[in-house]
This record gives structure tokens, C-alpha cells and sequence, in this order.
């Protein structure tokens, strides 16, 4: 966005702002997957020293609840301060190709945006997930995708070029939270299951994990923290803490209980009192009351409310559960004060739909006690093969919404009354989750997850999809991580003629290649007219004996020369029975520097030599993948990283398009 753009989006949404020293700092700490299971919220469990002297010295909201139970709907939300139904982000991981893109409506603009033309310094450190079209150069002057928060040695270097240039900054930090994978402290003796789970140990440490997240957490608070103090910034930036909704267990992360879409929520820095609030509050209020605190009027369509504001009052909070994954759903749920009202759009599918969780141990624990009927009537609820069309919760006497009132007559005025504000919500906001979603958008899906995109609203798309490809050019892809990233491309690129297929999985190297490769050649209905295929960077990296990762050169290669050149042969051996052409791409670079795990930079080239010599021997052609990324390793691996930036993937991606296309028309 040039200078003149600038200015006229600062025109467009209100200019007038104050001088950038009046201006406070705004900083988001936006956790991942965290319940408020907090000392400031009164769990005695949790260690929370950090977060506890920082609602201390501000607001801490007892009752804030985001607008969707998984991330990127609520990202999308809360980003441009509107409900994600009413933008069309609200299925989750929308808008990740080109051929589904969702554009925001007209008037509606991120909180980044509008801070920028304000005269903020902006950036964000880490995901954005955000379900539609957006240029992460056009919201934040610095953006870093990396989550790894404790490879960030000084925090402060966030935040210090806008302390340079004299201007007030907008930061979003984001943390693992709920993600992080951490040592076991937590006695799970200790902790409380609520009643919906059976009392199982696996259970109790499940819950055990999430206070030892918690209390990572909470050092990660105290880093930042501490570095705004050493800067002098402690009294001039408002700080936000919030999770982006609950824990990952099942009924609460994706489903609308208060597990799933209650989270903490503190804001303390200058201005701001301290106390409790026990209102209601949404995520989408964040972004009004950030703009508040910079003196920046709010676009025109932001539907979000600033919570600091005297008139700032809501009589409910909407949440939204659609597509999560490829899991199609449609839930809504309304809290009041007392009450939380579920409304099952699709009652006839169970509640544990194929899911992502589906390989957790617990996942498979828990379904197999529903099974075996070892669970008992409200923890055997959630397992059926059907749902209440409506749900109806009194909060007040059954906090954990274990009793479904919707079917008791003495409750049927307040069933009435929830029901028509749900309504009046979805008509005045304009849901757009009452509309299927589009044909490119489940088609993306489609294409991502495959086989585990069971729900019937699939098979249009699918029996569409077949027929088109009936008539194309078949090729199949077989390749490490660096493939994973350039066959999107590919397939964007070749998609009018030939159809790409590419295993869902990482193939690695020649040890899982040579297991698995009968099963890649039935993808998607064998034979292919071309299969390009790499093998070489996962062999090459060291591994410890019990087959884990390693840093340390004097452990061994996952598969030593002679192993690879073995199990290359076999592989070989198998693709030409196929009677498909055959291009082996060679491996790509190791920069110098040491990376991780261990890999000995001259090794892509030594077992490049041994693949040239198979594929010789064997009449494959060989593109050089190696020379091609290493003459322009300086801007497609800047880091000290064997993998590629978007941007090389993306040119590895055009040569390897023009490779196969060029192969295809001989």
C-alpha cells in the first residue's frame, strides 16, 4: 500500500488521531487452546505468578467467550472486530487457495490496517490463520510466522524499531499455550474431572498436561513482561492477555460449551482500572476497544464494542461452530447470563464426528469405554449417533451443562426467549453459515483431506471432481517435506490438464519409501502417465538408535550410502512395473551453519551421485533439483533451515510444473 493509500484509508476511517506520544502501546499475548484455569481465576491448582500480578494491576473478565471453538474462525474474527458469519470466515482453514478465496466485504477492515494508517508501527510474531485473502505485508510492517517463542532470545527486538522511530506500536504475540508439549510437574492426583469424563488415569493426566501448559504459559508472560519493563514501556503499553478458546479435549476446543469458548481474558496499562468484570464480553470486542485506546474511530462495518466504553453492555454472546477440518457442522450457541442455549443445526450426526483427535490415545480410549459401555449416562451422551436439536443449560446450578433443559416444561418461556434471540441474531447479522458452503471451498477441502472428508456434502464435489479427471493426465508426486511444499504449486499450475496426486503424508526417506510404496501406487486409482519422485534429504539426516532425530553428528544417517542405494533400487524396481514415465528429482541443499536435525552439507551431493548412478542403470530421467535451488539458495533458504521459503517453494514449484509438462507433451 503506497503513501496515498495510507492517507486515504486514514480519511476513510476517521483520522483526527492524537499526537503519537499520547498514544499508548497496545501488545496482544494471544494463547493457543487455554482454559482460565488461572490462580487470578481462583484454581488453586494452577501456578500462574505472572498472569496473576497482571490481573492484579488490571481488568480481569470472568465471563469472555469467543465467537468460535477453534482458531482460525476466531482469528477472523477477532482481527477485524466482526462475528466470522457475518464476513464469511467462519469454516475453519478457508481461504488457503486460490481457487476458494474469500474476500473481506466492503468496510470491513483488520485492526492492523486501521493502527498502520493511524501511524502505529505494527507487527506480529507468529500464526495469523485468518480465513480470508490477506497480505500479512499489508497489516504489520514486521511479521514472523515462527511459534517457537523460546528461540526468540530478546524479546524487546519486537517492538524496538517502533521505540526507534518514535511511534507508538500494535503487537500480537502469539503462544503455544494449550500446544505446548511439556514435562509432567503436575500431580494428576490433584486435578479435578469434571463429570463428563470418566475418572481413567489417562484422563487425569490429559487434564494434568494442560495446568503444566498453563504453567509454561505463564514464564512466557513473565519473559515479555520483563522485557517492557527493561524498556521503559511498562507504564505507556496496555497490555492483553486472551486465549483464542479452550482446551484441546473433546467438548471443549470445537464444541460451544464454556470449556470450548470461555477464556481468559486480562487487559492491564495505563488507563485501565483494575477490578473484576463479571458482564459478558466477546472476542470481537478486542479489536473496538484497541482502536478506543489508540483514539481511532472503527471502520464503519466493525461490529465489535469497546469495553471500556460507559454504555458498553451485552444482553448475550453468540458462538459459532462450522467446518472444522473436514468435519462439516453447524452449531450456534447463545449465552445470557444465566442460561447457554445449543442449537444442533444438523441433529442427525453424532457429536464425535471423524475429527483430527481421532489418533489421540484418549480419543481412543474414551470411545472404546462408549463401546464396551463402560461410560456412564452423561459421559455415554456425547457418544451417540445422534444430538438434541436444542440444548438448554442452567449455568448457575449445572456449571459443567450436563441436564438439557430444552425438553422441560417449566423451562419453556426461557427456551422460547434464547431461541429468539439466536434468531433475531442470525437474521440482523447475516450468518452466512446457514448457506452451504461453495463448491471451490469443499473442493480445497477435498483435495487437502481426501478420503477423511466423510459427510454427504462431499459427494457432489467429489463425483464431480472424478469426472473431470477421468479425462486429464495423470501424475503422482513421491517426495520429502520440500515436496510438500512445492506441489501445491504444481498442481495450480498443470490443473487444466493433468491431475496431480501426491500422498497426504510426509514419504521421507528410502527406509518408509521402500514400506509404503505398494500402497502410493493405488492412490487415487493407479496407473499414472508420469511419477516424479525424490529420495535423499530425510536419509541423510542423523538419528539416534532408537530412530529419533539428532543434533549430534557422530550419531548415524537414517540410512547410511549402502542402505539408500539398496532401498533405492527397490523403489525403482517397483515405480517401473508401473509402465509410467519415471523423473527422479535429485535432493536439495543443506545450508551451512549446522541444522536441525544434524545433516552433513556435502551429503546431498554424495547421495545425489548414488541416485544418478541407479537411475542410469535403470534408464530414469534425472532433473537436477540440487543445482537448480543451490544457484539461488540465498533467497529461497535464508535461514539455516533445509526447508524453503514460501517464495522458494513457490519457484521450485514453477520449475518442477515446467519439468513434468514438458515431459508430459513428449
Amino acid at each position: 500500500m503506497n503513501r496515498l493509500s495510507w492517507c486515504l484509508l486514514a480519511l476513510m476511517i476517521g483520522g483526527g488521531f492524537c499526537p503519537a506520544q499520547d498514544r499508548p502501546n497496545i501488545l496482544w499475548i494471544y494463547v493457543e487452546d487455554l482454559c482460565p484455569w488461572l490462580g487470578c481465576y481462583g484454581d488453586e491448582l494452577a501456578e500462574t505468578p505472572a498472569l496473576d500480578a497482571l490481573a492484579a494491576r488490571g481488568a480481569r473478565f470472568d465471563r469472555a467467550y469467543m465467537p468460535a471453538g477453534v482458531c482460525s474462525p476466531t482469528r477472523s474474527a477477532v482481527i477485524t472486530g466482526c462475528w466470522q458469519t457475518s464476513i464469511g470466515a467462519h469454516n475453519h482453514r478457508s481461504s488457503r487457495t486460490d481457487e476458494d478465496q474469500i474476500r473481506l466485504p466492503a468496510g470491513v477492515i483488520p485492526v492492523p490496517t486501521v493502527l498502520r494508517a493511524a501511524g502505529y508501527y505494527t507487527f506480529n510474531r507468529g500464526k495469523l490463520d485468518y480465513n480470508f485473502t490477506h497480505d500479512p505485508k499489508q497489516l504489520y510492517d514486521a511479521h514472523n510466522t515462527n511459534m517457537n517463542f523460546d528461540r526468540l532470545r530478546d524479546v524487546a527486538t519486537l517492538w524496538r524499531p517502533a521505540t526507534k522511530a518514535g511511534k507508538p506500536f500494535f503487537g500480537q504475540i502469539q503462544l503455544r499455550g494449550g500446544k505446548h508439549a511439556c514435562p509432567a510437574r503436575t500431580d494428576a492426583d490433584a486435578v479435578t474431572v469434571p463429570p463428563y469424563y470418566p475418572d481413567t488415569p489417562l484422563v487425569r493426566a490429559t487434564i494434568a498436561h494442560h495446568y503444566d501448559t498453563i504453567r509454561k504459559t505463564d514464564d512466557e508472560v513473565k519473559r515479555i513482561l520483563a522485557a517492557l519493563d527493561r524498556d521503559g514501556l511498562t507504564d505507556t503499553t496496555v497490555v492483553f492477555f486472551f486465549s483464542d478458546h479452550g482446551f484441546g479435549m473433546h467438548r471443549h476446543k470445537q464444541f460451544l460449551y464454556e470449556g470450548g469458548v470461555k477464556v481468559p481474558m486480562v487487559v492491564a496499562g495505563p488507563e485501565i482500572s483494575s477490578g473484576v468484570r463479571k458482564d459478558l464480553v466477546s472476542g470481537i470486542d478486542l479489536g473496538a476497544t484497541s482502536l478506543a485506546l489508540a483514539g481511532a474511530s472503527p471502520p464503519q462495518m466493525m461490529q465489535g464494542k469497546d469495553l471500556f466504553a460507559d454504555d458498553y453492555s451485552r444482553t448475550f454472546v453468540v458462538s459459532a461452530r462450522d467446518r472444522c477440518d473436514y468435519t462439516i457442522d453447524r452449531v450456534r450457541a447463545l449465552v445470557t447470563e444465566r442460561f447457554r442455549y445449543i442449537r444442533n443445526e444438523l441433529p442427525d450426526r453424532p457429536y464425535m464426528q471423524p475429527q483430527y483427535r481421532d489418533s489421540w490415545r484418549v480419543t481412543k480410549e474414551l470411545r472404546g469405554l462408549a463401546a464396551d459401555g463402560r461410560l456412564d449416562e452423561i459421559q455415554l451422551a456425547f457418544y451417540g449417533e445422534s444430538r438434541p436439536r436444542e440444548e438448554l443449560y442452567d449455568l448457575r446450578h449445572d456449571p459443567h451443562q450436563v441436564t438439557n433443559l430444552a425438553t422441560d416444561p417449566a423451562y419453556r418461556r426461557v427456551l422460547a426467549r434464547h431461541r429468539g434471540l439466536l434468531d433475531e441474531w442470525t437474521k440482523r447479522t447475516d450468518d452466512r453459515g446457514q448457506r452451504p458452503e461453495s463448491a471451490a471451498g469443499l473442493r480445497a477441502v477435498l483435495d487437502r483431506w481426501k478420503d477423511k472428508c466423510v459427510n454427504p456434502e462431499y459427494d457432489d464435489v467429489r463425483a464431480a471432481v472424478a469426472a473431470e479427471n477421468a479425462t486429464k493426465r495423470r501424475v503422482l508426486i513421491l517426495g520429502d517435506s520440500i515436496s510438500m511444499g512445492y506441489t501445491p504449486v504444481v498442481k495450480r499450475l498443470l490443473r487444466e490438464d493433468t491431475w496431480v496426486v501426491r500422498p497426504a503424508e510426509n514419504c521421507e526417506g528410502t527406509t518408509k519409501g521402500a514400506a509404503n510404496i505398494d500402497r502410493w501406487l493405488q492412490l487415487d486409482g493407479a496407473p499414472y502417465d508420469l511419477i516424479w519422485f525424490n529420495f535423499g534429504l530425510h536419509d541423510i539426516k542423523r538419528v539416534k538408535a532408537n530412530g529419533r532425530n539428532s543434533n549430534d553428528p557422530r550419531d548415524g544417517r537414517q540410512a547410511e550410502p549402502d542402505t539408500y542405494e539398496r532401498q533405492l533400487r527397490a523403489i525403482v524396481a517397483k515405480l517401473k512395473q508401473t509402465g509410467s514415465t519415471l523423473v527422479f528429482a535429485t535432493t536439495t541443499p543443506v545450508p551451512k551453519g549446522g541444522v536441525r536435525p544434524h545433516r552433513d552439507v556435502e551429503d546431498p551431493e554424495r547421495y545425489n551421485a548414488i541416485a544418478r548412478s541407479v537411475m542410469k542403470e535403470n534408464g530414469v530421467a534425472v532433473v537436477d533439483l540440487y543445482a537448480f535451488a543451490l544457484a539461488r539458495q540465498r533467497e529461497i533458504q535464508p535461514r539455516v533451515d533445509v526447508h524453503f521459503t514460501k517464495e522458494g517453494s513457490a519457484a521450485l514449484g514453477r520449475q518442477v510444473a515446467a519439468q513434468i509438462a514438458a515431459r508430459l507433451r513428449r
